[in-house]
C-alpha cells in the first residue's frame, strides 16, 4: 500500500483541497480529505508523464484531477501497475547526458539535412504544378508593391526606352520556355545600379545601371543574366524554400505558431542567402552560355560586373533587394571558366 499527499481539484473551481491518495496492491484507490471521499481504481487514472521534479497531475474520470509532488511514489506505481512504461524511459533517457548529446546531434544533422537537401528537392517539385497564371500574379504584386515603396518612374527619355526596348526584345524571343516576358524600366536612389527579375516573366532594369552600362553588349549580358532567373524559376522557388523551411522548423520546434519567432526567422534566412548565392551561379552560367549564342564576347558580362561591384557597395547600407552577392567570386568564375 502507497500514500501520497496531493491537492485535489473538483475541476468547477480553483479551490484546492488536501488529500490523501491510498493506493492498494489490488489496484484500489481511495482519495480522502475535507469534505472529498472518492474511490476508484489505478485503471481508471490517467497519470501524465513525468517531467523532471516537476509537480505531477492525475486526472480523474469525472473532469476532477489531483496535483502531487511524491514524484518517486506515482513512479512506483506507473512501474507497479505497468503505468507510462514508455515515458518512464524516456524520463531515464533524458538525465543521461551521453543520450541527450546524441539525440541533439541526430537533430541536428536531421535538420541540416532537410534544409541543405530536402527544402531544395521539395522547392523544385511543388514549383512545377504552380499554374503559370499564379506565377504571374505573384510577380504583378511584387512590383506594385516595389512601386509603393522603393521606386520612381524612370527619368529616360523616350528614345531611350524604346532603343532598350528593342534589345531587350531580341534577348527574350530566344526564350526556350516562351514567358510573357515584360520590361520595366524605373529610377531608385536606394537601390542604385541593379537589375532583377520577378515571378512570371517581368524583368526591372534602373536608370542608374543603363548609365553604368558603356555598351549595349553589357547590358544585354545583365537582361540574360535576369531571364535566366525567370526561365529557373529562381523567385518562385526562393518564395517557396522560405515557406518550406519555416513550416520545416516549425514542425521540429514542434508549435506551428513559432513560425514568426526568432527561432525560426534565423534560419530561414540564412537558408534563403545561400539559395541566392546558388542561383546567381546558374544565372551566370546560363548568360554565358546566351553571350557565346550570340557571339558576344563574354568579357563585356565580366565588365559589367566589375563596374556593378563599387555601384552596389556605394548604394548599399540596405542589401535586401541585391540580386548581384559574392561578385568577386562571380567574375573570378566567369573570366577563370575553362
Amino acid at each position: 500500500m502507497i500514500k501520497i499527499n496531493a491537492y485535489y481539484y473538483d475541476g468547477q473551481s480553483s479551490t484546492q483541497v488536501p488529500v490523501v491518495i491510498t493506493v492498494k496492491q489490488t489496484g484500489d484507490v481511495l482519495i480522502c480529505g475535507q469534505d472529498v471521499e472518492i474511490k476508484t481504481t489505478v485503471s481508471l487514472l490517467k497519470i501524465s508523464a513525468r517531467l523532471a521534479n516537476t509537480r505531477r497531475n492525475i486526472y480523474l474520470k469525472d473532469g476532477s484531477k489531483l496535483e502531487t509532488d511524491d514524484n518517486k511514489a506515482i513512479d512506483q506505481i506507473c512501474l507497479y501497475f505497468d503505468r507510462n512504461i514508455l515515458q518512464s524511459l524516456l524520463h531515464k533517457l533524458e538525465k543521461n547526458w551521453s543520450v541527450v548529446l546524441v539525440a541533439l546531434s541526430i537533430t541536428i544533422i536531421f535538420v541540416w539535412g532537410g534544409i541543405e537537401y530536402g527544402v531544395p528537392f521539395a522547392s523544385k517539385w511543388v514549383v512545377k504544378g504552380i499554374p503559370y497564371r499564379v506565377e504571374q500574379n505573384i510577380g504583378e504584386q511584387g512590383l506594385e508593391s516595389l512601386d509603393k515603396w522603393l521606386f520612381k518612374e524612370t527619368a529616360m527619355e523616350n528614345s531611350e526606352q524604346e532603343y532598350l526596348q528593342k534589345l531587350f526584345d531580341k534577348v527574350v524571343i530566344n526564350s526556350e520556355k516562351q514567358f510573357d516576358y515584360r520590361l520595366e524600366m524605373r529610377s531608385a536612389q536606394k537601390m542604385g545600379a541593379n537589375a532583377l527579375a520577378l515571378p512570371g516573366g517581368i524583368i526591372i532594369i534602373t536608370d542608374a545601371l543603363v548609365a553604368l552600362a558603356e555598351n549595349d553588349q553589357q547590358i544585354i549580358a545583365v537582361l540574360a543574366h535576369e531571364m535566366a532567373h525567370i526561365e529557373y524559376q529562381h523567385g518562385l522557388r526562393s518564395l517557396l524554400q522560405d515557406s518550406i523551411t519555416a513550416l520545416f522548423m516549425a514542425g521540429v520546434l514542434g508549435d506551428i505558431s513559432s513560425i514568426s519567432s526568432l527561432s525560426v526567422a534565423i534560419p530561414t534566412m540564412l537558408v534563403e542567402s545561400r539559395y541566392s548565392r546558388e542561383f546567381e551561379l546558374e544565372a551566370d552560367q546560363y548568360a554565358i552560355d546566351y553571350l557565346e549564342a550570340q557571339n558576344i564576347d563574354i568579357q563585356h558580362y565580366s565588365k559589367i560586373l566589375r563596374l556593378l561591384e563599387p555601384a552596389k557597395k556605394a548604394a548599399y547600407s540596405f542589401d535586401y533587394l541585391s540580386s548581384h552577392p559574392a561578385m568577386g567570386k562571380r567574375i573570378n568564375i566567369i573570366e577563370n571558366r575553362d
